[in-house]
C-alpha cells in the first residue's frame, strides 16, 4: 500500500501538469500525447486488474478499492480545475474561424477534437460517481458537469455529434438535482453561465420537458440583467443591453447570438406545434362535458394548470428577451387553429365556465393571484397580433380564425373585463390600475374588434355603449355611481356621469381615455370641446398673442418661418395674420379671426396639394405623408411637424379643414396599430396581391417571391428587404402569413415612418393624445372637417350675427336667406365653402362654428359711414350697402 500511495502522489503530479498544458496554451491543436495521458488515467476504469501475467508479482487489492482509487484520481485532479475559461477561448475561436470567408478547416478541426476530448474528460466524474461515496459522489460530480461543460456557450453544437449523444442521458439523469441546487449552482454561474446552461440543456432535450427546465431556470437569469443602467448594472451586454453578471459580459456578440439560435428553439415552430397539440385537439363536447387529455390523466383542472405552464413561460421569455418579444406572439398567434382554440378552453376554465374565472380575478386587486391569468394575456397579445393580417373575407366568407358570433362573445367578454379592471382604486387617482396597464393587449384587442364592427357593423345595436345621453346605463356600470346616486332617482345616466367626471372622480376619466367606445359620441364631444375651453381659460392669462405677416402667394413658406419655433403654449394663445399683397402692400382688414381662418385654409390647401409633394392621395382622395417628400430639403422633416401643428390649432380653435385625411393616418394620430385591412384604402391592388397570396390554395414558392418590396422612385427601382437577408427569402406557405404582414407593415408604417412620426408630434404638440384618444379614426375625421351633410339653413340663420347696420329682418338679409333655401345640395356646399373654407357644417350646429358666420355691411356711398349706417335703420330699402366679397373680416 506504500508504494500505491506513492504512485498515485506521482500521478496526481503528472496528471495535474498535463491539465495544465492542455488548457494554459493558446495553441490548443498540439496536445495529443497529454490528451491521450489524460484520456487513460483519468479513466477509473483504467484501475482494475484484467490480465495477471504473472500473479507473484500482482498486488491483490479488489476492484472496488481500485475503483475507489480511481474517483478520488478524479476528484483530487480534474475536479480541482476550472476548465471553462479554457473552453470559452476555445469555443470563441472556433466561432470566429468559422465566421471568416476562407475558412482553416484543419485548424477548425484540430479545435472541435480537443473541444470534444475535453468535454470526453469532464463525464469521466459523473459516469463514475457514487450517491454516497465518500471519493467521488454524484453531486460533486454533477456540479463539475453543469459548471465547467454545459456552462460554456454554444458548446454543444461545436462537439462531435457521439460526444453529444453521450453528454445527452447525464444531462437528463441529472436534471432534477439541477433543479434542486440551483440556488447554490446559480451564484457560481452568475446570469451568464445559467444562460450557457440553460441553452445547452435545450439543444440537448429538445423535448417537451424544456418547459420546465426553462420556467425554473429563468428565473435565476432575470435579477443578473436589466435594459437600463443604474449603479446595480453597470457592464455592458449584447443581449440584455445591461448586466450585474461577474464574468462573460465581455464575450463576443457573435457568442451570444449563437446562444440565441439555441434557445430560440423554444419558439420555433416545430416545438410550438409540439406543446400546443393538445390544446389545438381540443373539442368541447357540451356545457358540462369536458374532453379528457390522457397527458392530464383524464382531468381538466389537471390540464389547465399544465396550459398555464406553458403560456406563463412564453411571458417569462417575453419579459426577459424583450427584442425577440414580436417574434415570440407572432409565432404564437400564427400556430394554426390555435386561438380559436385556445378561446374554446378558457371557456370551459373554472367550475362555472364561460370565462367566469376572469370576470371575478378583474375585480380582485392583484389579478395575478388567479393562476389562469397568464393564458389570457398571451391569447390577447396572440389575437391582436392576428387580427393584424385579417381582412373582411376572413371573418365574414370564411369566418376564420372567428366567425362574427365569436367576436361579439370575446367583445362582450372584453368590455365587461377591462372595465373591472380601470374600476379599481389606485394610490394616486390619475394613475392607470396596475392591473389595467398589464392588459394593454386586451384593451387593444377590444379596440380592433371595435374599429371592424365601425366599418363592416356585424354587433347588434347598442353592443358597445355603457352610457348615452338617451340610453340608460347597463347594470354593471351602473354600480359605478352606486354611492353618489340613488337608485330611485330618475336622473339620466349622462348627468350622473359628467357630474362624476366634473367632480374628479378618476374612474370616468379612464373610461373616456381607454374605453371611450362605451360612451355615445355626442357626450364625448361634449366633453372635448369642455377640455378645449377650460385649457383656453388658463392659456389666455399665461399668452399675449403673436403676430405674423404672411404673403398670400407664400402662406406656407412664410408661416413655416414664422410659427414653427412658437413654444407648445403660444401655439394655442391667440395668432393674429397680417397678408401682404404680391405688391408687397398690406391687406386693410379688422382681424376678428377671419384672416387667421384664411391663413390656415389656404396653408392647408397648399399644403396638402398632391403636386407640391408633401402629402399623397389615394384614389379616393385621402391625404397621408409623402414617402418621396425629401424632395423638399433637408428641413422636411420639420415641415410635417409644423403642419401637424398647423391642423392641432385649427381643431383646438374649432376651423374646420376642407382636407379628408387617410383613415391609416388618423389611427396612427390615435396611437392605434393598422395593417393589412388598411391596406386597401392606400394601394388596393397591393392589398388584393397579399390577400391573393394569403389564401393561395398552392406552392406560393412557385410564384418566385422574396422578403422585399421594389419602389418605383423618380423613375428608379429601390428594393427594400422586409426583414434580414429578405431578398434571400423565399416566400413559402410556411411563412406567407409573415410575408403579408411585413409586406403591409412596411407600405402602412415604414414608408414614411419619419414623416408620420413628425407629423403626429407637431398635432400632439397642440391636441393632447389623450383628448383625441376619445374618437375613433372616422369619428376624429368628422370633428376635423365637419358633418358630411347639408346644412340646416335655419341653424345657420340662428346662430348668424350681424354688424354695421344689417340684422336678421333686413331686406337685403331675407333676400339672402331666401336664395339660399333654394340652393341645390352641391350649391349649399359651395357656399359654406366660399364664406367658411369648409363645405361642411359642424359637428352639434353652427353654434360650434369658429368664428362665428358674421355679415358685414360694406358701405358703398360716397358720404360719412355714420350717414350711412344710420339709413339701414330706417323703413326703406338701403341701397348704399353691399353684402362683402370674401370671409376674412
Amino acid at each position: 500500500m506504500r508504494y500505491m500511495a506513492r504512485a498515485r502522489k506521482y500521478l496526481e503530479v503528472i496528471i495535474m501538469q498535463c491539465i495544465q498544458t492542455s488548457t494554459n496554451s493558446n495553441d490548443l491543436t498540439s496536445f495529443g500525447p497529454e490528451l491521450t495521458f489524460l484520456l487513460q488515467y483519468l479513466n477509473p476504469k483504467t484501475y482494475q486488474t484484467k490480465h495477471m501475467i504473472d500473479p507473484y508479482h500482482v498486488i491483490d487489492i479488489p476492484d472496488k478499492i481500485l475503483s475507489s482509487f480511481g474517483q478520488s484520481i478524479l476528484k483530487t485532479t480534474l475536479c480541482q480545475f476550472n476548465l471553462r475559461p479554457s473552453f470559452i477561448l476555445c469555443v470563441q475561436e472556433i466561432i470566429k474561424l468559422e465566421e471568416r470567408s476562407t475558412k482553416d478547416v484543419t485548424r477548425i478541426k484540430a479545435m472541435k477534437l480537443w473541444l470534444t476530448t475535453m468535454t470526453r474528460l469532464t463525464l469521466f466524474p459523473i459516469e463514475h460517481a457514487e450517491a454516497t461515496s465518500d471519493a467521488l459522489d454524484t453531486a460533486t460530480a454533477a456540479h463539475f458537469l453543469w459548471t465547467n461543460t454545459l456552462a460554456v456557450p454554444y458548446i454543444t453544437c461545436l462537439i462531435s455529434t457521439m460526444m453529444v449523444d453521450r453528454l445527452r442521458p447525464w444531462a437528463l439523469n441529472t436534471m432534477p438535482l439541477l433543479l434542486k441546487q440551483m440556488d447554490f449552482i446559480s451564484i457560481d454561474l452568475s446570469g451568464n453561465g445559467t444562460l450557457f446552461l440553460l441553452a445547452n440543456l435545450i439543444e440537448l432535450l429538445k423535448s417537451d420537458q424544456v418547459v420546465e427546465l426553462t420556467t425554473s431556470l429563468i428565473v435565476y437569469i432575470e435579477p443578473y440583467f436589466s435594459d437600463k443602467q443604474t449603479p446595480s448594472y453597470p457592464h455592458y451586454h449584447p443581449i440584455f443591453k445591461w448586466s450585474k453578471a461577474t464574468w462573460g459580459n465581455t464575450i463576443p456578440s457573435i457568442t451570444f447570438d449563437k446562444v440565441m439560435k439555441q434557445i430560440e428553439f423554444i419558439w420555433s415552430r416545430s416545438f410550438m406545434d409540439q406543446v400546443f397539440a393538445d390544446i389545438i385537439t381540443f373539442e368541447q363536447t357540451s356545457s358540462t362535458a369536458k374532453k379528457l387529455f390522457k397527458s392530464s390523466g383524464g382531468d381538466i383542472a389537471l390540464f389547465s394548470i399544465q396550459v398555464e405552464s406553458i403560456f406563463s413561460l412564453y411571458i417569462q421569455l417575453t419579459n426577459l428577451f424583450k427584442a425577440h418579444r414580436k417574434v415570440i406572439f407572432y409565432r404564437i398567434a400564427f400556430t394554426s387553429k390555435l386561438m380559436p382554440q385556445l378561446w374554446k378552453l378558457m371557456n370551459q376554465f373554472g367550475p362555472k365556465g364561460n370565462m367566469i374565472i376572469y370576470l371575478e380575478a378583474a375585480k380582485q386587486k392583484d389579478i395575478n393571484k388567479e393562476p389562469l391569468v397568464q393564458v389570457l394575456k398571451v391569447f390577447c397579445e396572440s389575437c391582436s397580433i392576428v387580427f393584424l393580417t385579417l381582412d373582411d373575407v376572413d371573418i365574414f366568407t370564411h369566418q376564420k380564425p372567428f366567425s362574427p358570433n365569436d367576436l361579439i362573445q370575446i367583445s362582450s367578454f372584453l368590455n365587461n373585463f377591462y372595465f373591472s379592471l380601470i374600476k379599481q382604486q389606485t394610490d394616486i387617482p390619475t394613475e392607470i390600475p396596475p392591473a389595467a396597464d398589464s392588459f394593454k393587449s386586451a384593451r387593444r384587442l377590444l379596440l380592433q374588434i371595435y374599429d371592424l364592427d365601425l366599418h363592416h357593423p356585424f354587433c347588434p345595436p347598442n353592443h358597445w355603449l355603457l352610457i348615452s345621453m338617451s340610453k340608460g346605463m347597463k347594470s354593471f356600470f351602473s354600480s359605478l355611481f352606486s354611492e353618489s346616486a340613488n337608485s330611485k332617482s330618475s336622473t339620466s345616466s349622462a348627468s350622473l356621469f359628467l357630474s362624476s367626471l366634473r367632480q374628479g372622480d378618476p374612474v370616468p376619466l379612464r373610461i373616456l381615455q381607454l374605453m371611450p367606445h362605451t360612451v355615445s359620441f355626442d357626450m364625448r364631444l361634449k366633453i372635448f370641446r369642455d377640455w378645449i375651453a377650460l385649457d383656453k381659460s388658463i392659456i389666455i392669462t399665461q399668452n399675449n398673442g403673436k403676430i405674423v405677416t404672411v404673403r398670400r402667394g407664400q402662406v406656407l413658406e412664410d408661416g413655416f418661418y414664422a410659427l414653427s419655433g412658437l413654444s407648445p403654449s403660444a401655439w394655442k394663445g391667440t395668432i393674429r395674420v397680417s397678408f401682404v399683397n404680391e405688391l408687397g402692400v398690406g391687406e386693410i382688414g379688422i382681424d376678428q379671426g377671419g384672416p387667421f381662418k384664411d391663413f390656415i385654409t389656404m396653408l392647408i390647401a397648399e399644403a396638402f396639394e398632391p403636386n407640391f409633394g408633401l402629402f399623397s392621395s389615394t384614389k379616393l382622395n385621402s391625404f397621408y405623408p409623402s414617402a418621396i417628400s425629401s424632395v423638399h430639403g433637408r428641413n422636411y422633416i420639420q415641415i410635417f411637424e409644423f403642419i401637424g401643428k398647423v391642423i392641432g390649432k385649427a381643431l383646438y380653435e374649432g376651423i374646420l379643414l376642407d382636407v379628408k385625411f387617410a383613415g391609416f393616418l388618423l389611427a396612427r394620430l390615435l396611437g392605434r396599430n393598422v395593417f393589412l385591412e388598411e391596406l386597401k384604402e392606400l394601394d388596393a391592388e397591393v392589398w388584393k396581391n397579399l390577400t391573393f397570396i394569403k389564401h393561395y390554395e398552392g406552392d406560393v414558392e412557385e410564384l418566385g417571391l422574396t422578403f422585399e418590396a421594389d419602389e418605383n422612385v423618380f423613375g428608379k427601382i429601390e428594393s427594400h428587404e422586409l426583414k434580414y437577408k429578405g431578398s434571400n427569402t423565399a416566400v413559402t406557405n410556411s411563412n406567407k402569413i409573415e410575408y403579408v404582414y411585413l409586406m403591409a407593415d412596411y407600405k402602412l408604417n415604414q414608408r414614411a415612418k419619419e414623416q408620420t412620426k413628425a407629423f403626429i408630434h407637431g398635432f400632439r404638440t397642440v391636441i393632447s393624445e389623450s383628448w383625441i384618444k376619445l374618437f375613433s379614426p372616422p369619428e376624429l375625421q368628422r370633428v376635423l372637417s365637419g358633418e358630411d351633410t347639408d346644412f340646416d339653413i335655419s341653424d345657420l340663420r340662428k346662430h348668424t350675427k350681424y354688424q354695421d347696420g344689417y340684422f336678421d329682418l333686413h331686406y337685403v338679409i331675407r333676400l339672402l336667406w331666401q336664395i339660399v333655401g333654394e340652393f341645390s345640395s352641391a350649391e349649399k356646399r359651395a357656399f359654406l365653402k366660399f364664406t367658411t373654407g369648409c363645405p361642411k357644417p359642424p359637428l352639434g350646429g353652427f353654434q360650434y362654428l369658429q368664428p362665428p358666420f358674421t355679415i358685414r355691411m360694406v358701405s358703398t356711398d360716397t358720404t360719412e359711414t355714420t350717414k350711412s349706417i344710420n339709413s339701414f335703420f330706417s323703413s326703406s330699402i338701403n341701397r348704399s350697402g353691399r353684402l362683402p366679397s370674401s370671409s376674412t373680416w
